[in-house]
């Protein structure tokens, strides 16, 4: 039987920063130089505000509830059926995500690194390393992350600096891209980005109350924001948003970019190792929340039977998409301008509706 466990503020933040941020390592910049030209770096800023806001609604709803999950606040302020299909909403969601991240990494690994291996071969590896985790539990997967975060922290500070050489100013400008009221309005939209967030009402039971769950959250959007805002700056200063919409992705190009001398070039392969647990923690924890919240609907109280069915059916799910043009122009796109729909909008309704009903849980810790 598989067992969440508890863990601390340090784990659940380096858990959910690497889930956000990890996606500057995939093809989300590309995406980002082709929307809004060349004001990447201070939209998603916006996005992280926005992404605040919504998350202010999720921590009113676990205070009024302290030490409940969202299943938990769910069945009891909607009822059971209408509770348990608000849950399978975002069981889906989640599945959905992890799916189209899955293939993501997948198609990148592809570009760069296994050019002659079939997809289905690297999901299939990939997979076996997600199930492995997975049946370690939830406190596990934070303990590892909180143990990788440093490791990522310290290769994209190094490749930050390393590029200095080839940074240029002259590409930030134009300063306002293709116009503010287009990257106010993607700044909105794209508060999807930072839709993970939300997960620390999944993993409620594992936390240590309302008042951790809101400095988890605030922490992770914060470093979450800068440290993205920094790669898309960094982007912007050595790929001119003209050439920029066409690199699959601009992170692994600037570390091959990189050359320092004989001794001090061609650092991608290292990144790309480190790059590659990030996107695994990612798609794990989508996975295993996929499945905590499956559970609950259904009162299964040992996950471990569910683990394998739900990787298979992960497997097709992301084998579905034609290739990478339409993962990264088509769902990718989806998920980062209506997934805030998904993650932020259900709490917020429950919310209301516990309100209107009075509604509230027990005071402890809260």
């Amino acid at each position: 039987m598989i067992r969440e466990g508890k863990f601390g503020y340090h784990e659940a933040i380096s858990l959910l920063v690497i889930t956000i941020s990890i996606r500057m390592a995939l093809t989300s910049p590309s995406m980002v130089a082709q929307l809004v030209g060349t004001t990447g770096w201070y939209m998603t800023i916006i996005s992280a505000l926005v992404a605040a806001f919504f998350f202010s609604f999720t921590v009113r709803l676990l205070r009024r509830f302290p030490h409940q999950s969202f299943m938990e606040i769910y069945d009891e302020v909607l009822g059971k059926v209408v509770g348990s299909l608000f849950t399978l909403l975002l069981t889906g969601y989640l599945m959905f995500m992890a799916s189209i991240n899955l293939r993501e990494f997948t198609e990148v690994m592809k570009v760069f690194v296994l050019p002659e291996s079939p997809p289905s071969f690297i999901m299939i590896v990939f997979l076996i390393c997600v199930v492995v985790l997975t049946l370690q539990g939830l406190e596990t997967m934070a303990r590892f992350a909180k143990f990788m975060v440093y490791i990522l922290g310290a290769g994209f500070v190094l490749v930050l600096i390393l590029s200095i050489s080839n940074y240029q100013i002259s590409n930030l400008f134009p300063i306002l891209g293709y116009g503010l009221d287009t990257t106010m309005l993607h700044g909105f939209l794209r508060s999807s980005y930072y839709g993970e967030v939300v997960l620390v009402g999944v993993m409620a039971s594992s936390l240590h109350g309302p008042k951790e769950i809101k400095r988890i959250g605030n922490r992770t959007l914060l470093i979450s924001g800068i440290t993205t805002s920094l790669s898309l700056l960094a982007f912007t200063l050595v790929f001119p948003y003209t050439i920029a919409p066409e690199l699959v992705s601009p992170m692994y190009t600037m570390a091959s970019q990189i050359n320092l001398g004989e001794f001090l070039q061609r650092l991608d392969p290292i990144f790309v190792f480190l790059w590659n647990f990030g996107s695994f923690i990612e798609v794990t924890l989508l996975f295993y929340c996929g499945i905590l919240t499956y559970a609950h609907v259904f009162n299964i109280t040992d996950k471990r039977p569910l683990i394998f069915p739900k990787a298979v059916i992960l497997f097709c799910l992301a084998i579905i998409p034609d290739g990478l043009s339409q993962v990264e122009m088509e769902l990718v796109q989806f998920t980062r301008n209506w997934g805030w729909v998904f993650y932020f909008i259900p709490p917020i309704i429950v919310l209301a509706v516990a309100a209107i009903r009075n509604k509230k849980g027990g005071t402890r810790g809260a």
